[in-house]
């Protein structure tokens, strides 16, 4: 509300460093309160549970995106921008105390009593074992680009629909000589009615797609992976990205990519975030958390930050920035489709085996247990070791006496 650095002010300048810090602190929120969460209830809910659950669980978070939008899209033009920035502020503040309500009657959970039955101190984990985690098993990595990856499409896609937004209701709603957004070098800001309108068309946006996440999680989710199993969904995500990407290339107009984008979010919310979800059961709790938190932390900002770098590049004119971004969208949709074809693959055989990607012990199944045990007796006897660790004096010695109780048994049996 304040006059110079904030919204009545509709001159554009790279050095607004309230909207820098309103973009990082929402983003931030996203990242490391719902990786938390997901956290959480990876660790304890079971396979089938969650092939159940989750599609309702993301089906009850789009009730607040769709409540959101529903109000920007409705008191924008009527109290102001400002005001609807301050609604989603105090919604925060309802979060906080939702959480503390959540924590007196349920408890902050209940800590491992080993150390104290022991006597040992736990080792607190080093900042960098998330990302050991990462490079040690390609299985993380592939749930790093299941989980990322498709953020710099989206992003792309994004970005597309705001600068024909942009245009379009900055041509419908000009910004004139008198207006505070005029200016005299030519950089002439949005008008106070275009910036109303693009606002209330984003809110309609976030409806529509939260709308339609909300009924594909509700009544798709579950049913699809139960019905095509987790490697075909797995596919599907991917395989519709590209689609969408290719008639964005073909038709790019701003229904189109309005439509694209809404696929796009609400296959994401409602197909891909459970199903990347679930390929965290196999996995232990060090991947479920450390690994977890660098790939939605650090890796879900990098791959947006690779998707600006790509519209940073083209955004010279829409044209451009469609027919590039496009080439870069398509590439790393087929590239999701190798790796999904990969990811369930190992998915179903680790889910077969027992086999926990992450666990300290390095046998975790009966077959792989006799497996060593025939590989480290096969040694032995190539090494003529024993497990008297005898030296090669000792071993000679016990090659004669070996000899000598060879000849008793022979000479008892010829006596037989």
């Amino acid at each position: 509300m304040h006059p110079t650095i904030g919204l009545d002010n509709q001159q554009p300048d790279p050095s607004r460093l309230l909207g820098w810090i309103s973009y990082c602190g929402i983003e931030s929120f996203g990242s490391v309160m719902v990786s938390l969460f997901w956290s959480f209830a990876n660790s304890n809910i079971s396979l089938e549970t969650a092939k159940a659950s989750y599609g309702v669980m993301v089906a009850s978070a789009q009730v607040g995106s769709i409540i959101g939008p529903t109000i920007v899209n409705q008191f924008a033009s009527k109290i102001g921008v400002a005001k609807v920035y301050l609604v989603g502020a105090l919604c925060m503040l309802l979060l906080q105390c939702t959480m503390y309500n959540y924590i007196m009657k349920y408890g902050a959970g209940v800590q491992s009593a080993v150390p104290e039955a022991t006597g040992k101190k736990k080792e607190k984990p080093g900042i960098l074992e998330g990302l050991h985690l990462f490079a040690k098993y390609n299985y993380v990595k592939g749930i790093f680009a299941i989980s990322c990856l498709f953020m710099v499409e989206v992003t792309i896609v994004d970005f597309t629909m705001k600068v024909l937004a942009r245009d379009f209701f900055a041509d419908k709603y000009p910004c004139e000589i008198g207006m505070s957004c005029y200016s005299t070098n030519g950089e002439h800001g949005m008008s106070e009615s275009a910036t109303q309108k693009l606002t209330e068309f984003m809110g309609f946006f976030g409806q529509a797609t939260n709308t339609l996440s909300f009924l594909f999680s509700l009544f798709g989710t579950s049913a699809i992976i139960r019905y095509l199993g987790l490697r075909l969904t797995l596919l599907l995500f991917p395989t519709m990205c590209l689609g969408v990407i290719i008639f964005v290339r073909l038709y790019p107009s701003l229904n189109v990519v309005f439509g694209a984008m809404m696929m796009l979010k609400a296959s994401s919310y409602a197909l891909n975030n459970p199903t990347k979800e679930i390929l965290y059961q196999p996995t232990s709790t060090a991947v479920k958390y450390k690994a977890k938190s660098w790939i939605d932390i650090f890796g879900a900002r990098g791959s947006k930050a690779l998707g600006s770098l790509v519209t940073n590049a083209f955004s010279d004119s829409a044209e451009h920035l469609v027919s590039n971004g496009s080439l870069v969208g398509m590439c790393v949709a087929s590239f999701l489709i190798w790796n999904a074809t990969f990811m369930g693959r190992k998915f179903d055989d680790y889910t077969e085996s027992g086999f926990v990607v992450g666990e300290d012990t390095e046998v975790q199944t009966h077959e792989a247990l006799e497996e060593q045990n025939i590989q480290m007796a096969t040694i032995q006897n190539e090494d003529k070791d024993t497990s008297c660790a005898m030296n090669s004096d000792d071993e000679e010695e016990g090659d004669d006496d070996d000899e000598d109780e060879v000849e008793e048994e022979e000479g008892e049996e010829n006596k037989k």
